[in-house]
């Protein structure tokens, strides 16, 4: 390895010192460059350097593609991978994409993907819990379930690297995901749950999107607050979830059906009544959503789909002096809970849910004390139910 020779055919690599302790590598294989920054001592860089053209060497005598850029898959992911995914699966990776950007492109020079190690993994970590995505130092450290979230889209990152052949190995799969209290969802008792609804009234849209959450388990706003009309057929009972390739979109990507309750049923009847042909505006013709403004807002004119009501909900919560940090996805836990509780079948209510696994719709299932109890109670006792 010479330090000053230009990387070409016969002087395949150079090494360059970059700060105190580190060095800049620049191998060539077959007209390819690749390039990235080694820590440690010059021997340290030169027996690595070694390594890594060998392996190189040894991808392209198989014909496996050559380097490639972390910000080349970056792109690559977003154009190939990003657009099938639901709305709000899309929104939480590009927060995580973002900090991988500033990371390891704007930071770390663009490393090539065969260069980074666990090691980096780790440091990304590490540097993620005291930065936002654009690399400024945050008040308070990062959760360590968020945290999780960004290592577990690195890895889906990498995996995807894994399919188009450009590495041989997942270097995330090495290091181990942060450790962290995990969030109990909070379900409610059935006074609560009557609480919660006796709080929302006098909000019509409110008080159904509750409603609809705790009785059907639809996800909040990738889910509930898509629905049309149309998609509610009072007769049968069922209420259809559309997935579509652009706006709504559930998670799996796959359309289903769930089952209304009769107050469900009643309760969208009431509500038909009042906003099912309401015309807004100079519109000739009703909304087709059913959680619409009815009034004109800063950033959105009557009769347009309602994006939020996570600060209506936490409005409710307050009112009904339930816990604080109830949410609406608690909700969809509940209505697995209960469901399994009252012995329907663990398959059928997978298919309600829409998991593509058994095992997430178990993994739904959170006992409560009162279901405890009945391990304990007598063969004459009645435990009540928190359904």
């Amino acid at each position: 390895m010479s330090k000053k020779t230009r990387a070409t055919k016969n002087h395949p690599g150079h090494i360059e010192k970059r700060g105190e302790d580190s060095w800049r590598v620049t191998l060539c294989v077959d007209g390819q460059y690749s390039k990235y920054t080694v820590r440690g001592d010059r021997e340290a860089a030169e027996t690595r350097a070694r390594t890594e053209y060998d392996t190189l060497k040894s991808r392209s005598t198989v014909g496996l593609p050559g380097p490639m850029s972390f910000s080349a898959l970056l792109a690559r992911f977003e154009d190939a991978k990003l657009p099938g995914l639901a709305p709000n699966t899309q929104a939480g990776y590009k927060n995580s994409l973002a900090a991988f950007r500033t990371y390891f492109v704007s930071e770390g020079r663009d490393p090539q993907l065969h260069a980074i190690r666990p090691g980096h993994v780790e440091g990304f970590l590490a540097w993620r819990r005291m930065r936002k995505p654009d690399g400024k130092r945050r008040k308070e450290a990062l959760s360590a379930r968020s945290l999780r979230k960004d290592r577990a889209t690195l890895h889906l990152l990498f995996a995807f690297a894994l399919t188009l052949e450009v590495v041989d190995s997942n270097p995330v799969s090495r290091t181990k995901a942060p450790k962290g209290d995990q969030r109990e969802p909070i379900i409610i008792t059935a006074d609560q749950y009557e609480a919660l609804l006796t709080a929302c009234e006098g909000q019509p849209m409110l008080y159904l999107y509750v409603l609809m959450l705790a009785e059907t388990g639809m996800r909040c706003e990738s889910e509930a607050l898509w629905v049309r009309w149309e998609d509610m057929d009072l007769e049968t009972g069922l209420l259809n979830v559309e997935s579509v390739r652009k706006g709504r979109r559930t998670k799996s990507g796959k359309s289903r059906r769930v089952p209304m309750t009769p107050r469900l049923r009643d309760a969208i009847r009431a509500h038909m009544a009042l906003y099912r042909f309401a015309r807004y505006g100079s519109s000739t013709t009703p909304t087709p959503w059913v959680f619409h403004h009815d009034v004109k807002r800063r950033h959105a004119k009557a009769g347009d789909r309602i994006r939020s009501l996570r600060r209506s909900f936490a409005g409710a919560v307050k009112r009904a002096e339930l816990p604080a940090d109830l949410n609406q996805h608690d909700l969809r836990h509940r209505r697995v809970t209960v469901w399994l509780a009252e012995g329907k079948p663990a398959h059928i209510v997978q298919k309600a849910m829409g998991h593509s696994d058994l095992r997430t719709t178990l993994d739904y299932a959170h006992l409560v004390d009162d279901d405890l109890l009945q391990l304990v109670a007598g063969p004459t006792e009645n435990v009540q139910s928190t359904g």
